[in-house]
């Protein structure tokens, strides 16, 4: 193998790491939220169906705990005593508790994505501190390189799935769940559900809103991917 063809085998690899500290990252935006039970019940106050879910706002928190509990790992069930509809039972009907673990793989899959981006991080600041004493002029150059074509590559993905949820939100909703899920226990019905009750549509339009706008920051890949790429021509200079 060529040296030309070293560099280029490296920068393809270089940007699939970033890629990967990327959508890392992304996975942590989408998750904390869904680990707050204040976040939750905060969501559930503004977005809810009271009327239809038979209960009241002093019932969010408990209802919120249960479900972000259950999600971190604190808790065996989502379930939990409420008063409904004047009378006390239990919140989740059986089907939206055999739900609830298809949602915990799911979580637990993103805190495994966000731990392995960290750990890539870490792995790449590691070779960026080292690079001075090893003496590889080009390493800046490489990794600058490599993080502006990962950061180009996710930001278009990134815009394709906002220009969709823009012109169609039910149905990226609806083909995410079918994608994400093995089976159709997410299909709730508004009419009898408490969970989709309390989280109907637009409860997950403002979740989805609030974590891009956590995302925001990812963007400084590019200024840093530039930095890097032009790092080696400034300290030659």
């Amino acid at each position: 193998m060529n040296l030309p063809e070293q560099i280029r085998n490296a920068t393809w690899a270089a940007g699939l790491i970033f890629l990967l500290i990327l959508v890392g990252f992304t996975a942590r935006a989408f998750l904390m939220p869904a680990f707050s039970a204040e976040t939750l019940a905060e969501g559930f106050a503004r977005f809810g169906d009271f009327h239809a879910a038979g209960v009241s706002e002093e019932e969010l928190p408990q209802i919120a705990d249960g479900i972000a509990g259950f999600l971190r790992g604190d808790r065996d069930t989502p379930q939990v005593e409420v008063t409904r509809h004047g009378e006390t039972q239990a919140a989740f009907s059986q089907r939206e508790l055999e739900h609830m673990p298809d949602v915990k793989r799911l979580a637990d899959w993103a805190g495994l994505l966000w731990r392995f981006g960290l750990g890539l991080a870490a792995l790449l600041a590691v070779l960026v501190i080292r690079s001075p004493f090893i003496k590889d002029p080009d390493l800046f150059k490489l990794m600058g390189k490599s993080l502006l074509g990962a950061a180009t590559a996710f930001l278009l993905l990134s815009a394709g799935l906002v220009i969709w949820a823009v012109r169609d939100f039910t149905g990226l909703f609806y083909q995410l769940h079918l994608w994400l899920f093995p089976n159709e226990l997410w299909q709730l019905n508004p009419a009898e559900h408490l969970m989709i009750q309390l989280m109907p549509e637009m409860f997950f339009v403002d979740y989805a809103l609030s974590s891009i706008r956590r995302m925001a920051w990812l963007l400084l890949a590019f200024p840093l991917g530039a930095g890097l790429w032009l790092f080696p021509r400034r300290r030659a200079g």
